[in-house]
């Protein structure tokens, strides 16, 4: 059910100007749209 419930609301996954350059840090990526990046991981 939680599942379900993240998939039916992926579209509202966002963050802050500081929290994408922690989750670029933490993650050590190399893309500039974080939440896109980790959308895609989701699904």
């Amino acid at each position: 059910m939680n599942k379900e419930i993240l998939l039916s609301n992926i579209y509202k996954i966002h963050t802050t100007e500081m929290g994408i350059d922690r989750i670029k840090k933490n993650l050590k990526l190399n893309t500039n749209d974080v939440v896109e990046y980790c959308k895609n991981k989701v699904l």
